[in-house]
């Protein structure tokens, strides 16, 4: 597992609204206002997703279009948990030790894990 850098803040987040989500084969995108940007090639959960993988056969993300996020929270493995203001949390784990498993931009800045 890549993980998280030491002392990431992701505050940065809280505040931007969730206005794309993208799927493709083996990626899913999340397009956030100010041209934030999560790409996640590993597992997620949200919802009834219990753990969901990509490629994500079917999946309740969309839902999330238009909330906002509230609060971004992570740990020592890696887990980045994103709580929206619908009450909602959004889960990315860094599944894998040889690949990456979700990365964040933020303007010309990118956060691989």
């Amino acid at each position: 597992m890549y993980g998280l850098p030491k002392g990431f803040d992701g505050s940065f987040l809280v505040g931007h609204v969730l206005e794309v989500v993208c799927f493709a084969k083996y990626q899913i995108y999340l397009h956030f206002d100010e041209k934030i940007t999560i790409t996640v090639v590993s597992a997620f959960s949200y919802k009834n997703d219990l753990l969901a993988n990509v490629p994500a056969q079917e999946s309740n993300l969309m839902e999330l279009i238009g909330s906002s996020v509230s609060s971004v929270s992570g740990d020592e493995n890696g887990t980045r948990s994103l709580l929206f203001n619908n009450g909602q949390t959004l889960k990315i784990y860094d599944t894998s030790t040889q690949y990456e498993s979700y990365a964040i931009a933020n303007g010309g800045k990118e956060i691989i894990v």
